[in-house]
């Protein structure tokens, strides 16, 4: 979503709607905090800028410096000297030991001795309004970096816990919202339909509800609600689940051009079912994933992978590393063109090798326009087959208990 977008979007929402309490919209770069005020000036907290104020005429940003010596001058007087930017509207000159800076409570240039820098760049900012005789409540939209991540927990027996990790400014008792958007680089347009409730909405209409439809229904969004944001970096634990099923699959996957000589080690790939009768059924969002392992009767993090964005009702898949056990090699026997059929035929040679006593659960996928198994043969140590594939893609596996050897003859049109 563009970020001219969703800061407007909201400011609507915001100019319509009275509220008390603070928001805050915690998003994967930026963190947004939109305070209400009675008062004819506010103190910008430490870190953030002003963004937008509704509920006023007119509104200006004033800096509130520690003492120090300073003096007016002229730009005119500096227009021929080198100078170095150091900070927004700070300058250094070469040369001297001057500072040149621009003093918003007087509103002149001055200049100062290097030795006050610090002075300079740790000033307050206050919001100076003129309210209209009606309105008592303005809206003051700050912003400041911020981020969030989701961190999942998955033990051998199933349990599965998702947590959060925020990152940002602590402002106190808030209300908060985790946006799975990047506020900088999101091109989604939610301007239509925003502005078409925000507009459309009684006066009386509780800001979350108006938040509730106009933004959030537009992506995921996790509503931690009232919260005491008292330090920069909090930890909350969402959920715990208990999944009943999930697979380690050894992963094979190849293209047409795939011929491999020598064996090679599969990808070990986690399955899990996100389903609420596989005891999930939880939305997830991209984020680390860390594996436990069991070892006297105690479990310990031993790997770590990422979860991709997950929806309700599709299947996780968590890369585990490459597998101890399983290897495998594929050969290409014939590379043949028949332009009777305009098509293409493809004879590959497949060995897998399972170098564990146990059973080990085995899947090989390929996708290409057209591609399609024309004849197959299997021969060795396997149980269980089962073949999904079809036109534009093979998707196949199969319990393996030492060698399986597979003829496939693979068949795609040219066209």
């Amino acid at each position: 979503m563009n970020k001219k977008i969703l800061i407007s979007m909201i400011f609507v929402v915001l100019g319509i709607i009275t509220f008390t309490q603070t928001y805050t919209f915690l998003f994967r770069d930026a963190q947004l905090y939109y305070v209400p005020t009675d008062q004819t000036t506010f103190q910008v907290p430490s870190g953030f800028e002003v963004l937008w104020v509704s509920g006023a005429n007119t509104w200006r940003l004033e800096k509130n410096y520690q003492q120090f010596s300073f003096k007016i001058v002229s730009l005119e007087d500096y227009k021929n000297k080198l100078i170095q930017q150091i900070d927004e509207n700070i300058f250094k000159i070469d040369g001297t030991n001057d500072i040149l800076f621009y003093n918003s409570q007087i509103n002149h240039w001055c200049i100062t001795n290097e030795k006050n820098k610090d002075k300079i760049t740790a000033a307050t900012v206050k919001v100076v309004l003129e309210k209209p005789k009606n309105s008592k409540t303005s809206i003051i939209a700050l912003k400041t970096s911020g981020t969030w991540k989701t961190v999942y927990e998955m033990k051998k027996d199933g349990t599965f816990k998702k947590n959060v990790e925020i990152e940002g400014k602590a402002v106190g008792t808030t209300n908060l919202y985790l946006v799975n958007e990047y506020l900088n680089l999101s091109t989604r347009d939610y301007v239509g339909n925003t502005k078409a409730l925000a507009l459309g909405s009684d006066r009386t209409t509780d800001f979350q509800s108006v938040v509730e439809e106009a933004i959030l229904t537009q992506t995921y969004t996790i509503n931690l609600g009232s919260i005491k944001f008292v330090s920069d970096t909090m930890n909350f634990s969402i959920s715990e689940n208990r999944v009943l099923s999930y697979e380690d699959r050894n992963v094979i996957t190849f293209n047409l051009y795939t011929n491999l000589q020598d064996f090679t080690k599969t990808r070990l790939v986690r399955y899990i079912e996100n389903t609420t009768y596989n005891g999930l059924g939880i939305d997830l969002p991209y984020g680390e994933v860390w594996i436990y392992e069991q070892y006297n009767d105690k479990n310990f993090p031993t790997k770590k992978s990422n979860i991709f964005d997950t929806p309700v009702g599709d299947m996780v898949k968590i890369d585990l590393g490459e597998s101890w056990d399983v290897q495998y090699k594929i050969e290409k026997l014939s590379d043949v063109e028949v332009k009777t059929s305009d098509s293409r035929m493809i004879d590959f040679l497949i060995t897998i090798k399972n170098f564990s006593d146990k059973i080990r659960v085995v899947q090989i996928s390929a996708t290409s326009p057209n591609i399609e198994i024309d004849q197959m043969t299997m021969d060795g140590g396997y149980r269980g087959l089962k073949d999904y594939s079809q036109t534009g893609k093979i998707d196949m596996s199969f319990e393996i208990t030492d060698e399986v050897k597979i003829r496939m003859t693979v068949k795609t049109t040219l066209n």
